[in-house]
C-alpha cells in the first residue's frame, strides 16, 4: 500500500504518509519504512524543498489578505467621497429645480 493523503494534526491541512513534513505549517512526522521497503536499502534523503516554494502559513494567508483589504479600503474612500458629493449636489439641485416648478 503507498502513501495516503492524511490530515495534519496541527493544522488539518492535506498531508502525505510519506512527506517529512507538513507544507502547510512545518509539522514534522514521524515516517517509517513501508513493508515492501522493509528489506531493502534505506533511500536517500529528499532534497530540501525551496523556501520560495513552500505554501505560506494560514496566519500569514490571513495577514496578507487583512493588509489588501485595508489598502483598497483606503486607497477607494477619496473617490467614493467625492462621488457622494457629487451624487447630494445633484440631489440638491434637483430638489431645487422640483421646488421651484411647484411653486408656479
Amino acid at each position: 500500500m503507498g502513501p495516503m493523503i492524511i490530515a495534519c494534526p496541527e493544522c488539518s491541512g492535506k498531508l502525505s504518509t510519506s512527506a517529512p513534513s507538513c507544507p502547510h505549517c512545518g509539522y514534522h512526522q514521524k515516517v517509517g519504512p513501508t513493508p515492501s521497503a522493509a528489506g531493502s536499502a534505506p533511500s536517500p534523503a529528499p532534497d530540501p524543498v525551496a523556501p520560495e516554494l513552500v505554501a505560506p502559513s494560514r496566519q500569514v494567508l490571513r495577514e496578507a489578505a487583512r493588509r489588501q483589504f485595508m489598502q483598497w479600503n483606503y486607497d477607494s474612500f477619496w473617490p467614493m467621497a467625492f462621488g457622494m458629493v457629487i451624487m447630494l449636489a445633484i440631489l440638491g439641485v434637483a430638489a431645487i429645480v422640483i421646488y421651484f416648478v411647484r411653486a408656479r
